[in-house]
């Protein structure tokens, strides 16, 4: 994966415009658990190809991975809407959703879904036949039954040892390089493009030789084309940077006056002079604007009197100083706009960088300028309005409101989620009530509405823990105490009745907490001695806290 990633950057690198690059190496990113990457490259994606499928299977692949469920939902959604009978997509919508609900067996931890799972385990036989439709290789690798049976027996032995499938894949990599154009084919990844020197094996002796690069030829020394007055011109130029770095404004720009005076029709001189004004202050921001509307609507005249004095580049870099300019006077929409024209005269990292984050700008900016806590008092009240009338929805929407205007009011999180729990959404209570505790750790309020949340879950050991928690900070509280005693007499019930309850059991067997406990040597081995000596089980927990803890907690 590394070396194809390697070689779907050569690629990207000699054309950014192909959607497929940045799918592929989306691919190989995730098959290396680098779901940052594989986002990033997922987004690239459906941003150059937003009709493509597969590109939002690609993104939301990553988002899942990294546990960004909502947006894996949104993504999986969009994908249906181009292809809606496409399986792929179903299913990772489907796993983004339980993951996102918090259902049991669900999560990035959990084996994935919508291709999610371990790049290993599953024979995509769609992916496979698409290959082939499209490389005649793939569909001729196809119907050879040997090859056919080694990719089985790599398929077969990931179900129950993976580590032993990677080492197994590799061997067959070594014998024979046509598993790898397979395999690759089966995650997806479009192999139609590359060589067989790109994918690690020997060359096809069926395929005609190809001719031996030419020699390189010794580098000779272009001719300068300058005129005197260009030459005359860049030199005043040069003197006019060394200026600007030393912040001499007033000499550079006389640099600059020169340059232009030797050859008025480049835009290069009057960009540069355009720095020096931005440098200088405010005041200078119009001139900056004026002149640059100026010379971009020029271009054409300026290019026919000097071939390549208005070029798309130097265009481009006049459109990024008026961003620069509208970015300083938190014009941000109008910097977007600058920015984006910029791009389409040239496609430049640069240019592309600085619109992602002027973007991150604006919209931290938009948050901060939202903020308004008079505001969010005023929803607040409003939701509590709405929660005495026991209409939930409608209150929760305010509290959306209220923390929308100010974030960092711990009550407004412990009121979202009163209104949550009434909306049985316990898991997004939970989220919220730990937002509060993060802010406030001594609200006891938080501690009794985690408690109850927890128990309505049927988490019976994590209540207890929130109640006590509370407990401790507010000895006295009555909702505290009245919720543990809720709590125990549950247990209590419970264990008379002898009944198995499944939900519980299966939230149980979900926690990662309890499954630590159940896999610990020592536990293990006390609860067999429980079954086989109880007297002796019981002397034995009496002497250890950790025993008793964790038979609390079961």
């Amino acid at each position: 994966y590394s070396d194809a990633i390697q070689h779907f950057t050569e690629a990207i690198g000699f054309d950014p415009t192909d959607h497929v690059f940045f799918s592929n190496r989306s691919a190989c990113y995730a098959s290396l658990e680098r779901y940052k990457e594989a986002l990033e490259d997922g987004a690239e994606c459906v941003r150059l190809k937003p009709d493509w499928p597969k590109g939002f299977t690609r993104k939301g692949l990553a988002e899942f991975f990294l546990k960004q469920y909502d947006e894996a939902a949104e993504t999986y959604k969009a994908g249906l809407k181009l292809a809606p009978d496409d399986a792929v997509l179903k299913e990772g919508l489907q796993k983004a959703m339980d993951a996102k609900y918090e259902l049991p067996g669900s999560g990035a931890g959990a084996g994935g879904g919508g291709g999610m799972g371990n790049p290993f385990g599953s024979f995509d036989a769609n992916s496979l036949a698409s290959a082939a439709a499209k490389n005649p290789k793939i569909a001729t690798y196809m119907q050879d039954k040997d090859l056919m049976q080694k990719m089985n027996m790599i398929m077969s032995v990931g179900k129950g040892n993976q580590q032993m499938q990677q080492q197994l894949l590799m061997q067959m990599m070594n014998q024979d390089p046509r598993v790898l154009e397979v395999f690759m084919a089966m995650q997806g990844i479009d192999v139609s493009t590359m060589s067989p020197e790109d994918l690690g094996g020997d060359k096809d002796p069926s395929q005609p030789s190809r001719a031996p690069p030419p020699a390189p030829k010794k580098e000779e020394e272009e001719p300068d084309l300058r005129s005197p007055e260009q030459k005359e011109a860049d030199e005043s130029k040069a003197k006019g940077n060394e200026l600007y770095k030393k912040k001499q404004f007033a000499e550079a720009l006389e640099m600059y006056d020169k340059a232009i005076e030797k050859e008025p029709n480049d835009l290069t001189y009057y960009n540069n002079k355009c720095a020096v004004w931005i440098e200088m202050g405010a005041d200078k921001y119009d001139l900056v604007i004026e002149t640059c509307k100026d010379l971009v609507s020029r271009r054409y005249e300026i290019n026919s009197a000097n071939p390549g004095g208005a070029s798309f580049e130097k265009v481009a870099k006049i459109l990024c100083r008026m961003a620069k300019v509208y970015e300083k006077r938190k014009m941000f929409d109008e910097a977007i706009e600058m920015y984006n024209k910029a791009l389409t005269e040239d496609n430049s990292r640069f240019t592309r960088n600085a619109l992602r984050e002027i973007q991150k700008v604006k919209e931290t900016h938009e948050k901060t300028a939202y903020l308004d806590p008079e505001k969010a008092e005023a929803h607040r009240e409003k939701g509590n309005e709405y929660f005495k009338e026991q209409d939930w929805a409608k209150a929760k929407v305010e509290y959306d409101e209220a923390i929308n205007r100010n974030p960092e009011d711990a009550k407004l999180y412990s009121n979202r989620a009163a209104a949550l729990t009434k909306l049985l959404a316990y898991p997004d209570a939970l989220r919220d009530l730990d937002e509060c505790l993060r802010l406030d750790p001594t609200f006891v309020k938080a501690h009794s509405r985690k408690g109850a949340a927890h128990f309505f879950m049927k988490e019976y050991h994590k209540a207890l823990q929130a109640y006590e928690a509370g407990l401790k900070l507010e000895p006295g509280n009555d909702e505290c105490l009245k919720g543990r005693e809720q709590v125990l007499s549950k247990i209590a019930e419970t264990s008379r009745s002898g009944e198995v309850d499944e939900e519980q059991i299966r939230h149980a067997m979900a926690d990662p907490e309890i499954q630590q406990i159940l896999h610990d040597p020592q536990i293990n081995m006390f609860l067999k001695e429980l079954q086989n000596n109880p007297r002796e089980a019981q002397k034995a927990m009496a002497e250890d806290s950790k025993l008793q803890e964790a038979v609390s907690k079961l």
